[in-house]
């Protein structure tokens, strides 16, 4: 299983729905949530100032493209910018209802983005990212 993962969408039935999900399929230890952008870059923040052994940093993050405050690509930026130590450590998958081909394109040029899914994270989207060549080490170990 994933130790964390952080979700990050404004609409609570998504959010909602991604919980119940990422818990029935056995994907992850923790989920956290925050309803917009923003408050997952202050989260990062106070982290980041915690020593390494008391830090809760997720190992993935669902972000949301449509967001007030703070929207998925205004994130990504700052993500880029900010979080340096974080690039190899934290995965992001993208969430979106757009249908606009040029979202999908930005996202596949995105050197952060590890994944672009359909929103909400249904049971199907997460069996299939468990099965993901980048994520798969984290349900084939052996106890």
């Amino acid at each position: 299983m994933i130790p964390l993962v952080y979700c990050i969408d404004d609409d609570n039935v998504a959010l909602m729905i991604s919980k119940k999900s990422l818990q029935k399929t056995f994907f992850c230890n923790e989920v956290l949530t925050a309803n917009n952008g923003q408050k997952a870059i202050e989260y990062l923040n106070q982290q980041l100032l915690l020593p390494i052994n008391e830090q809760k940093i997720p190992d993935l993050i669902f972000l949301d493209l449509n967001m007030p405050l703070l929207d998925g690509w205004e994130f990504l930026e700052i993500f880029e910018n900010k979080f340096s130590l974080l690039h190899n450590k934290v995965k992001i998958v993208l969430l979106s209802s757009s249908i606009n081909p040029d979202d999908r394109k930005k996202a596949d040029d995105n050197p952060f983005v590890f994944t672009f899914i359909d929103k909400a994270i249904g049971i199907t989207n997460v069996i299939n990212l468990k099965e993901h060549p980048g994520l798969v080490h984290f349900f084939n170990q052996a106890y």
